[in-house]
C-alpha cells in the first residue's frame, strides 16, 4: 500500500468524483420515481404543527431545520 502524498490525493479526487455520480444517479432516480407518499408520522407531525402554530401564533414555526440552540436551558452551577 502506497502512502504517498500523490496516491492519496488520487483516491481523493476518485472518490469525489464517485460521490458526484452517485448524486447523480439517486437524483435521476427520484425524479423517475416521484415523491414518497405521507407516512402516518408525518401526517402527524403535520397536525402537532399546526396546534403549535394556533396555540403560539406568535411564534415563527416556519424553519423546521432551524438550530435549537440550549444554552439557555442549563442551570448554572455553583462551584
Amino acid at each position: 500500500m502506497s502512502d504517498g502524498l500523490l496516491p492519496r490525493f488520487f483516491w481523493r479526487v476518485v472518490d469525489a468524483l464517485d460521490y458526484l455520480v452517485t448524486l447523480g444517479r439517486l437524483r435521476i432516480l427520484d425524479a423517475v420515481a416521484g415523491a414518497e407518499p405521507e407516512t402516518p408520522a408525518d401526517l402527524q407531525r403535520k397536525r402537532g404543527r399546526e396546534q403549535l402554530e394556533r396555540a403560539f401564533p406568535i411564534l415563527d414555526c416556519k424553519e423546521p431545520d432551524a438550530p435549537i440552540s440550549h444554552s439557555t436551558d442549563r442551570v448554572p452551577t455553583e462551584d
